[in-house]
């Protein structure tokens, strides 16, 4: 026949097209746009992965935390 259903279902190639059509800014060279926005997509998902251990700077810490003892959740 055709072989295993997962290898001839579309449905998951054209949700990521969908993701990709979104990141067209420019609609004379999409190609060039689709590039740029999927490397920076990268480029920042690596370096959160990166920094991840890392304490952020620049963000107030709270102080509303849960004091000793208290039994509310």
């Amino acid at each position: 026949m055709c072989g295993p259903v997962f290898l001839r279902w579309m449905y998951p190639i054209e949700r990521y097209m969908k993701v990709l059509k979104g990141y067209i800014k420019n609609q004379h060279r999409p190609e060039a746009s689709i590039l740029e926005r999927y490397v920076a997509k990268e480029c920042i998902e690596f370096c959160s992965q990166y920094i991840e251990g890392s304490k952020a700077m620049g963000l107030p810490e709270t102080r509303h935390g849960q004091t000793p003892g208290c039994k509310c959740t």
